[in-house]
């Protein structure tokens, strides 16, 4: 086989991988970038991933391959995640700094603290699996389908419980104010 043709080969052999597990790898990188970097750190990530696959390909049994890669995947974007939050840590966007209250607004900015203390205990207060259902939903921005995931719950009894929570809530903060 001459030499142009190995490389043919080559490269068809590591198209076919990329294409067959793409997707499977896009699934393990999304996960765990998907609340801290952008589609493009995801994107990277996946290409660093089949880069540093596909150069030891010559090592690796086929018969193992999807879970080398599934395991490349997950440390890859373990370590990318670990990067992007520790540049998170040491750059805050200016634009995510709290503006400076001016001195007639100091009481009302201590007055919204009081609240978001007293509506987060009383939160706490609810009890799980409610606490955390309304604070994925509500502080986390997260679908039904997502709290249900992490919970072990169907998504009806999640919006259910949702619905039931703030209710309670809605109750424990009238009683509140009346005190």
């Amino acid at each position: 086989m001459t030499a142009k043709a190995q490389q043919d080969s080559s490269e068809a052999r590591c198209r076919a991988v990329f294409d067959q597990y793409f997707s499977y790898v896009y699934a393990i990188v999304f996960r765990i970038l998907r609340d801290c970097g952008t589609e493009a750190d995801v994107e990277e990530c996946i290409s660093d991933t089949f880069a540093d696959v596909l150069r030891r390909m010559e090592d690796i049994d086929s018969a193992s391959l999807k879970a080398y890669l599934g395991t490349a995947a997950k440390h890859k974007a373990l370590n990318f995640r670990r990067t992007l939050m520790a540049e998170r840590k040491r750059f805050l966007p200016i634009a995510s700094l709290p503006d400076m209250p001016a001195e007639d607004s100091v009481e009302a900015v201590s007055d919204a603290v009081r609240m978001q203390r007293t509506l987060l205990g009383l939160i706490e207060a609810l009890g799980e699996p409610d606490t955390s259902i309304l604070l994925m939903k509500y502080y986390y921005n997260r679908k039904s389908g997502e709290i249900a995931a992490a919970l072990g719950m169907q998504p009806a009894a999640v919006r259910k419980r949702c619905t039931r929570a703030l209710k309670r809530l809605k109750q424990a903060l009238s009683e509140e104010e009346s005190i």
